[in-house]
Formats: structure tokens, C-alpha cells, sequence
């Protein structure tokens, strides 16, 4: 069998049966798969090998929502605005988003969850302009987590 390409993993089979993959992260660390089938394995290789080139693979530790959206609030939102702004958002965060997201970890956070999220607080009849308002605040720190 051929030899795989520089950063295209590897692909072995373990003493127990079972097969394994691994790729070196750009934080130089291996990140492996595990199957009962090399083609099993093969296609987890190639789905993170896809989401690491689009920069979706999650490497970093597993931060709660609710963790991220309070930091976020204090050391980079808080001080470039004024003093009012700082306090909307912070109602914002604590009374909507803490509650409904804050208990999903940062990476798992998918459009699906927050849609949900946005239609059960239409449900409990919040107006669309404070809809806007949650979705702004929630879009902005996303916005940073990702330049992060």
C-alpha cells in the first residue's frame, strides 16, 4: 500500500481489531478516530481533514456558551462602549441568552439550536424588534469566537 501525503493522516490497525486514524493539529497534537471498518475510519479521516481545511474542526477545550458570552461581555464588549450600551447588553445576556444557550458548549452550537431557541422566545411572545436585539448581541460575540 502507498504511503499517505504529509498532513494527510494515518490510518493503522490496532492489537484489539478495531482501526484507528490520527492528524496533527496545527497546535501539533493528534486528534484520532476510531472504527470497526477501515472504510469506517477512512471517512471520519476525511470529513475532519475537510472541516480543518474550511477551519470547522474543533480543537480548542470544550467552553460553555454561558462562559464565553460573560467573558466576551466584560474584557472585549464592555470596554468599547459607553457605559448604557454595556448595560443592554448585559440584560440581554442574562436574562435570554444565559438561560436558553448558556448550558451548550461553545462548539457545539449549531444554527438549529439557535433557531429553536429564537422561536421558542417568539413563543413566549418577546416583540421582533427585541428579537432583533437578542440576535444582534448573540451575533456579535459568535462573530468574535470565530476571529478567535
Amino acid at each position: 500500500m502507498a504511503r499517505r501525503g504529509h498532513g494527510e493522516g494515518s490510518i493503522y490497525r490496532r492489537k484489539d481489531g478495531r482501526y484507528a486514524a490520527a492528524i496533527t493539529l496545527e497546535n501539533h497534537k493528534r486528534k484520532t478516530f476510531y472504527g470497526k471498518t477501515r472504510k469506517e475510519v477512512q471517512d471520519k479521516l476525511n470529513a475532519a481533514l475537510h472541516a480543518q481545511k474550511r477551519g470547522m474542526l474543533a480543537i480548542g477545550p470544550q467552553q460553555m456558551l454561558k462562559v464565553y458570552l460573560e467573558r466576551w461581555l466584560e474584557q472585549i464588549y464592555k470596554p468599547s462602549v459607553k457605559l448604557s450600551s454595556y448595560r443592554q447588553y448585559r440584560v440581554v445576556v442574562e436574562k435570554h441568552l444565559v438561560p436558553g444557550l448558556g448550558h451548550i458548549p461553545l462548539q457545539k452550537l449549531t444554527p438549529e439550536k439557535v433557531q429553536a431557541f429564537y422561536a421558542q422566545k417568539l413563543d413566549e411572545g418577546k416583540s421582533p424588534k427585541m428579537m432583533q436585539f437578542i440576535h444582534a448581541v448573540l451575533h456579535q460575540a459568535l462573530e468574535n469566537a470565530v476571529r478567535m
